[in-house]
């Protein structure tokens, strides 16, 4: 439930309800209909049709559904502060000589190739759409590696002078396992950024980064695509120092 004025058309009793019910939430959903109108100086009638502007057939069913949305809010703002505080450390991080020494390497990888191969998981296909576009600033040939539309026959002829880079949260899928094996068997450069060094994508890269961002379950699939982000931007900044001297 949204508890919102928008389209809404109140009384000027069922505004001091909704201001009220606005800013104390979790004591409305202890209290019976009788006390939040004695509380408000309003009738058990207004908030009745208080209630039913919201959809609900009465105060019951409202308490319940704004239980169930301050539930929602809690988990939202317990969500939030994890994320801030997983990018507070992954940022920290990054001023570490030994991640920094690991992306000069891969970026060095990067300068040297003249077909750059993108793959991805479903989770990360945000990072890999602004890798594409980031990376085609450079001068090479940059693609996308998927399940759907192979291009296996271009890297194939350029398999030394390729490299491929896979973007993986979780870091393990089936396909893009299979990719790395095939790409390493061809002897093309693999490289992979995931969140953890220790998944069987990781361990089958040539080189992996991995950002550690975070182990919640719960995390959002967009803010854990954050540090991919970030990593293209830092790695197309050092590729182009490296192509610049």
């Amino acid at each position: 439930m949204e508890l919102t004025a928008k389209n809404k058309s109140f009384s000027k009793k069922e505004w001091q309800l909704f201001q009220y019910v606005l800013n104390q939430q979790a004591e409305v959903c202890s209290m019976s209909i009788r006390e939040l109108a004695d509380t408000t100086k309003t009738s058990s009638t207004t908030v009745l049709r208080f209630c039913r502007k919201f959809d609900c057939e009465g105060f019951s069913e409202f308490k319940i559904k704004l239980k169930k949305t301050l539930q929602k809010q809690g988990k939202t703002d317990r969500l939030f502060k994890q994320d801030k505080k997983a990018l507070h450390y992954f940022f920290e991080r990054m001023d570490e000589s030994f991640y920094r020494e690991t992306l000069l390497t891969i970026a060095k990888r990067i300068s040297k190739t003249k077909l750059l191969i993108l793959a991805s998981d479903r989770e990360s296909t945000l990072a890999l759409t602004y890798a594409q576009q980031k990376f085609a600033r450079l001068d090479k040939i940059v693609c996308v590696e998927e399940e759907t539309t192979s291009i296996k026959s271009v890297w194939r002829t350029l398999s030394s002078e390729a490299t491929l880079l896979v973007f993986s949260n979780k870091g393990a899928d089936p396909f893009l396992e299979s990719l790395i094996t095939e790409c390493s068997l061809a002897g093309i450069s693999t490289i992979s950024l995931t969140n953890c060094s220790t998944t069987s994508i990781a361990k089958l890269s040539e080189r992996n980064f991995a950002y550690y961002y975070s182990d919640n379950q719960e995390a959002d699939s967009l803010s854990s695509q954050i540090p991919a982000i970030y990593l293209v931007e830092l790695l197309f900044d050092l590729v182009t120092d490296c192509e610049g001297r």
